[in-house]
């Protein structure tokens, strides 16, 4: 068959109308639509558009609160720094606040440290932002004592937040309850991607240049490991089991797949090519937001060339479907609530 064909069969495969149906009854997925500067809030066993919510500039990453009550984007902005929060209230749909963040710009990384409070990373102010989103206000700017503190992870007990220094090459660590920096650790070429395992004894990070993971003890912050990964491995998510990473692996259009206790590659996962105007449709999507469903089924990557969602079933470890999106999707995020969605409740 020719490559035209093979790919045009692909995307098909990858659109028909099987579902995944592991997503409970209150599960959504958002998605940021950074060049639309949307917020989309997607029902993920069918990909129905629940919600389409105008933003600030460049949203980039978002969160969700513990209890599913509200969402909060970082609008990063675009050729002017953006320096603002954009708060989505799930129970009524619609934007409670947009909390201004100045002087501090380009908020990025971004975690709940608990129901109301968060922390967002702030590039131009080198820190880590706690933000107290009742009231609408930064209360503390933690020095990350690097350049471009780009994504965050904040332990599991709470006791610290790791910062991924992209210019630096460094993982700043902050003692939350002094607000000290506690280490500053050379780790490679342009990190970026990092996250805290779930049983809290691992920090992985990825970089970009060296294309590599590293993995810190989070507790001793010394380097356990180094592995060699895909090209531009820009975010990564561990399974709720947390025995496997999945790297997003931008500049080769995969996802690669890690078993984090033999700490090594298993798999990659092809994802669809974007079609581009002559039909060719053999085109880099740049897969870069990545989310496992709280079941450990499912993965959903952005493809922020292709303007797609990929669905992935890690059983198969193959591409089930795709969801249409805004304009260059980045940021994504798995809600579940205990309450229906809204006055108009489930679908």
């Amino acid at each position: 068959m020719r490559p035209l064909l093979l790919s045009l069969a692909f995307l098909a495969a990858c659109a028909s109308t099987d579902r995944p149906s592991s997503a409970p009854p209150g599960s959504y997925l958002a998605v940021l639509d950074k060049t639309d500067a949307t917020l989309r809030l997607i029902e993920p066993n069918s990909g129905t558009l629940k919600d389409l919510v105008s933003t600030g500039n460049g949203p980039h990453e978002c969160a969700i609160a513990p209890d599913g009550e509200i969402l909060v984007v970082c609008n990063y902005g675009d050729q002017q720094p953006g320096h603002t929060l954009t708060v989505w209230d799930l129970s009524e749909r619609r934007v409670r606040a947009t909390i201004d963040l100045s002087p501090h710009q380009r908020p990025h990384g971004i975690q709940f440290l608990s129901r109301r409070r968060a922390l967002v990373t702030s590039e131009t102010s080198r820190a880590v932002l706690e933000v107290d989103l009742a009231r609408e206000r930064v209360v503390r700017a933690l020095d990350t004592g690097a350049d471009t503190s780009h994504m965050l992870a904040i332990a599991r007990d709470g006791d610290r937040v790791f910062t991924a220094n992209i210019r630096s090459g460094t993982v700043s660590v902050i003692d939350l309850a002094s607000g000290g920096l506690v280490a500053s650790i050379p780790t490679g070429a342009q990190p970026e991607a990092i996250a805290v395992s779930p049983d809290g004894r691992e920090v992985w990070v990825g970089h970009n240049q060296d294309e590599k993971l590293v993995v810190l003890d989070a507790h001793s912050l010394d380097i356990l490991a180094e592995l060699p990964c895909g090209r531009l491995p820009i975010r990564l998510a561990f399974t709720p089991d947390g025995s496997t990473v999945l790297v997003s692996c931008a500049l080769s259009g995969e996802i690669a797949v890690i078993d984090r206790a033999a700490r090594r590659e298993t798999a990659r996962i092809a994802l669809p090519p974007r079609s581009t105007p002559d039909g060719t449709g053999d085109t880099n999507p740049l897969p870069i937001g990545i989310v496992v469903e709280t079941k450990g089924r499912y993965a959903y990557v952005s493809l922020s060339a292709a303007d797609r969602v990929a669905v992935i079933d890690l059983e198969q470890r193959a591409v089930v479907r795709t969801f249409e999106t805004g304009r260059t999707p980045d940021g994504i995020a798995w809600i579940w609530r205990r309450k229906p969605y809204g006055f108009l409740g489930e679908f």
